[in-house]
């Protein structure tokens, strides 16, 4: 029931061009074919609200009996936007057997549209009266390999049922579709009214000769009569004589036995032809019993004056109750390559229709064009329109060419440049391993604690600053830069040292010759410290 508002709500909304404020009334059924004695559900859904008083169902009477009818209001307010639904269930039981038409309802300014419905006799049961039962079905017993078979369960209760499951039925040699999992249902047998549900499957025999479809259970508990009881049923077996692919059929052929299959196309039409120019085709093969994976791949041979390109084919399945419908497809697209006349061949694939018994073949005409010639201009821009320039033409050549040039050159400047840094690095480590080789032999030169300025006067000159600096730390003085203000022409030579050590050999040879100047100046310094000893500062003066 809510799958069934659900569906007409989606019909009422969701109708391509629909506007909103426009009345619309559905009106639809539950099953369209039923056995007399069934009772059937119908729904009508307006788009609004009515003060009126709805549908007159009093034209159902000529027909059906009404059961029992049902209303129901509903507003939605979705983003600020108001929508309201009015919804009639009506349970009926037709009179009579055979066509029967569900008429058209008016409310207000809407109208639904008639319903025909199918009512066969209802099934003779000569068994006892039963609480419940299970029933299983094919729609034909006796099918060709590999053409589709309907197979119906239904489980038939009275009362209420608390709990039941069934197992999925096995179908050896056999490939099966689920068409319904499961739908529940009203059905009068033998004046009385079960509750049904009922599973239905497409299946597919793989194999000729005799094959089994196994008997189903189920099992579930009842409430019947103010008691739970255990409910088991099993259904009957059923043997399906599956017929061989007939002899008429041609063996070259892919086998097809459908209950329709038709082959069509759909071309882009021109007024004129040039060479250069596509022609677009979407060739179809519909078929009514067979599922898509059983169809062959549409095709559209290869001939002189074409070049044929292909898009992926396309496919997909329809099921429904009475069985699968499919469809598979293709869109081809072709470039004239010659001028003149050009004639396409006819198209035939043979299938087998199981309702009739007998070969019939779906065709298409062929077809004929005139084909012009044309400018080269215009064929390079057909061409470069679809992306299917040839390969063989120096423009597509020099393209072809650019990219790797460019990719080459790129890499050998990436090259050349790894070298320069590569070089750099090299430079930078030979210069700071010299440099710390200079500073260790510096700093490992033996120098002597207690030496007179005349030896401290003849080092070389890479031991000299350090071992002067050493002196002085020797002799007592924080450093060179206390002989700023007193010593100002040692405090120079000193600086002059510290540059020589960075400098070049020109300066460290003008420095060598003032080595008797550097001697007389620690002398001074050595003379006024003599002169000026430290002395203590009394503690308690």
């Amino acid at each position: 029931m809510v799958m069934r508002r659900l569906f007409l709500s989606f019909l009422l909304f969701l109708v391509p061009g629909l506007v909103v404020a426009q009345q619309i009334l559905v009106a639809q059924v539950d099953r369209d074919k039923v056995e007399q004695g069934d009772i059937i559900q119908l729904s009508v859904m307006a788009n609004f609200q009515t003060t009126s008083r709805g549908p007159d169902f009093a034209l159902l009477h000529t027909d059906f009996n009404v059961l029992g009818t049902q209303a129901s209001n509903q507003l939605r307010i979705i983003n600020g936007q108001y929508s309201a639904t009015t919804l009639w269930d009506v349970q009926l039981m037709a009179k009579r057997t055979g066509e029967l038409t569900i008429p058209a309802f008016s409310v207000e300014r809407a109208q639904s549209e008639p319903i025909q419905i199918s009512v066969s006799p209802a099934s003779i049961r000569t068994d006892d009266f039963r609480i419940s039962f299970i029933e299983a079905e094919v729609d034909n017993p006796n099918p060709y390999v590999q053409s589709q078979v309907i197979y119906t369960l239904r489980y038939y209760h009275l009362g209420s049922l608390v709990r039941g499951s069934i197992n999925p039925p096995q179908f050896d040699n056999m490939i099966s579709e689920r068409l319904q999992n499961q739908r529940s249902f009203e059905r009068r047998v033998q004046g009385r009214v079960y509750r049904v549900y009922e599973w239905v499957y497409a299946i597919y025999p793989q194999a000729s000769g005799e094959l089994i479809i196994p008997p189903q259970s189920f099992e579930g508990r009842l409430l019947y009569e103010r008691s739970i009881r255990l409910d088991e049923q099993t259904s009957q077996p059923i043997t399906l004589n599956v017929k061989p692919i007939p002899a008429s059929f041609p063996a070259n052929a892919i086998w097809l036995p459908a209950k329709r299959l038709i082959l069509k196309d759909e071309w882009t039409h021109e007024d004129r032809y040039q060479v250069g120019d596509t022609i677009g085709r979407r060739i179809s093969l519909e078929a009514t019993g067979l599922r898509a994976s059983q169809l062959p791949n549409p095709s559209w041979p290869q001939q002189d004056g074409l070049r044929l390109y292909s898009d992926p084919v396309s496919q997909r399945d329809h099921l429904e109750l009475s069985g699968i419908s499919s469809i598979k497809s293709q869109d081809f697209m072709a470039v004239l390559q010659a001028p003149g006349s050009m004639a396409f061949n006819e198209i035939e694939i043979p299938w087998w229709n199981t309702q009739t018994d007998q070969l019939e073949i779906a065709r298409l005409a062929g077809h004929a064009i005139e084909v012009e010639t044309a400018t080269n201009s215009n064929t390079q821009s057909t061409e470069s329109l679809l992306g299917l320039e040839d390969l063989s033409t120096p423009s597509q050549t020099a393209a072809s060419r650019f990219w790797p040039f460019v990719s080459g050159m790129l890499a050998i400047l990436w090259l050349i440049t790894l070298g320069f840094y590569w070089q750099a690095r090299r430079q930078m480590v030979q210069s700071t391993q010299a440099e710390k080789a200079v500073q260790n032999k510096i700093e490992n030169a033996e120098i002597p604690l207690a030496q007179d300025i005349e030896t401290l006067c003849q080092l070389p000159l890479d031991q000299l600053e350090h071992a002067i600096k050493y002196w002085l730390k020797q002799q007592g003085f924080a450093g060179t830069h206390t002989l700023k203000a007193t010593h100002p022409a040692l405090y120079q030579q000193l600086l002059a040292l510290e540059k020589a050590r960075y400098g070049d050999q020109q300066t460290a040879l003008a420095l060598e010759l003032d080595r008797a100047a550097l001697k007389q100046n620690l002398s001074a310094l050595l003379k006024t410290k003599t002169n000026n000893p430290t002395a203590l500062r009394p503690l308690y003066p």
